[in-house]
């Protein structure tokens, strides 16, 4: 399991900056940074905070609480979620705009909530 450290240094590297860099981007001095690299330090939650910003991570995934770099930003279509959907649009030779796909899933929405008081 990967730990703050090694986090921080492998999107570091992904971003292809040097530990100078970083530290000039994020306002610290790169010490500090080598510090957190090597975990003999942790930065403050500001600068955690910080931190999952500019790599565009959640602040979880640095902490190890997830391996997904962005939860919640995974969001499902109605061609994921209802293959039968899809089925019958493309019978219709139909293939929805994103406001369409919106519509059909508050559609449905409503359709569930409406048979869950059967």
């Amino acid at each position: 399991m990967s730990t703050l450290g090694d986090k921080i240094k492998q999107l570091r590297k992904k971003k292809d900056l040097t530990q100078d860099e970083l530290a000039s981007i994020i306002h610290v001095n790169r010490a500090t940074l080598a510090n957190w690299e090597i975990n003999r330090a942790v930065p403050d939650p500001t600068t955690l905070q910080l931190l999952a910003d500019f790599f565009n991570v959640s602040v979880d995934y640095l902490l190890g609480r997830t391996d997904d770099p962005n939860p919640g930003q995974h969001r499902s279509t109605i061609e994921e979620d209802w293959p039968e959907v899809t089925d019958v649009l493309r019978r219709c030779g139909k293939k929805p705009t994103p406001e369409e796909r919106r519509r059909i899933a508050r559609i449905i929405k409503a359709a569930i909530e409406d048979t869950d008081d059967i």
